[in-house]
């Protein structure tokens, strides 16, 4: 059943902090949070794919910096720390995992946006350690971190996958490609 968290009573949604924290509300409605979250971001990377992993990586850098800023605000005002309905630490290490990836079809970015969701709410190790960083940069470095790490899984995945790979004529393969020198 879906339902809408309050916002502590400290913090509305004129609040800088809260709106960035909770990703402009998304992080009120309980159970999608961080899926409601990341879902506008994997569709903006689906739709419009021309940012790049340079325009990712300036996306995920913001994100991160502003979340950094919003989660202290947070902890300052209510005492919680990494607080559920916390979310833009989830688009921004989604984000991350688009600055690896760059443009990629919309399989990828799906895939990649359910299996950052999954990570993120298994939090493996060493990503479980990092959320011991006090403050609004160990709200956001966990979920970079799983990010980062996914995107980089995810083009070795893909490098492994691709018809060049399987049919050993990608990069480095020893067998020779159609025009290409023959011996």
């Amino acid at each position: 059943m879906i339902q809408f968290l309050p916002l502590p009573d400290m913090l509305t949604l004129a609040d800088p902090a809260a709106f960035v924290a909770t990703f402009a509300g998304a992080g009120l409605v309980e159970p999608l949070r961080a899926g409601l979250a990341v879902a506008p971001v994997a569709a903006l990377a689906i739709l419009w794919r021309s940012p790049g992993r340079a325009g990712w990586a300036v996306a995920a850098l913001v994100a991160g910096l502003a979340g950094m800023l919003a989660a202290d605000r947070w902890e300052s005002v209510t005492g919680l720390y990494d607080d559920r309905r916390i979310v833009i630490d989830e688009v921004a290490g989604f984000m991350a995992a688009m600055a690896v990836l760059g443009a990629r079809g919309w399989r990828v970015t799906a895939a990649t946006a359910a299996a950052f969701l999954f990570l993120d709410r298994l939090k493996p190790w060493p990503f479980d350690r990092i959320e011991a960083v006090p403050g609004g940069a160990g709200v956001m470095l966990d979920d970079v971190a799983v990010g980062l790490a996914l995107g980089g899984l995810m083009m070795a995945a893909g490098m492994l996958l691709s018809p060049a790979a399987r049919d050993g004529s990608g990069p480095g393969s020893a067998r020779p490609t159609q025009g290409g020198p023959q011996d």
